[in-house]
């Protein structure tokens, strides 16, 4: 029977540069998603930068949204969380106190269906072994 040597020193290297691409891929998918003319609003609206904008739309207006993305990193996760005071706002929808509904645009979920992480890990796991 032969013996099999790994190298799990490079074996471990090439997961985390994998994991790493896929991070940043599944980022790229989430902030699309905030960019993407696709949120249903139902009514017209001037924005801060002075756009009058309607329905569909993306939800960038200032892009303190957009902006405001922190991703924590572990060996074998990844955290992304918006810190913008209306990120949950924004994200789930509302109601005002005046009754005034905010609809959701839950751009993780499209994010989340736009981007193939295992594909992506996957195929950068074929690259680098």
């Amino acid at each position: 029977m032969s013996k099999i040597n790994i190298d799990l020193n490079k074996l471990n290297s090439a997961i985390n540069k994998a994991f790493d691409v896929v991070v940043e891929v599944q980022r790229e998918a989430f902030q699309n998603a905030i960019a993407s003319d696709i949120w249903e609003w139902p009514r017209e609206t001037l924005r801060q930068n002075g756009d009058l904008v309607g329905s569909p739309r993306s939800i960038l207006d200032s892009e303190e949204l957009y902006n405001s993305l922190v991703i924590a990193r572990t060996a074998n996760a990844a955290e992304y969380t918006w810190e913008s005071d209306h990120a949950a706002i924004a994200h789930d929808g509302a109601t005002t106190k005046n009754g005034t509904e905010l609809p959701a645009r839950p751009w993780t979920k499209v994010g989340l269906e736009e981007c193939d992480a295992v594909g992506v890990m996957q195929q950068q796991l074929n690259k680098l072994l």
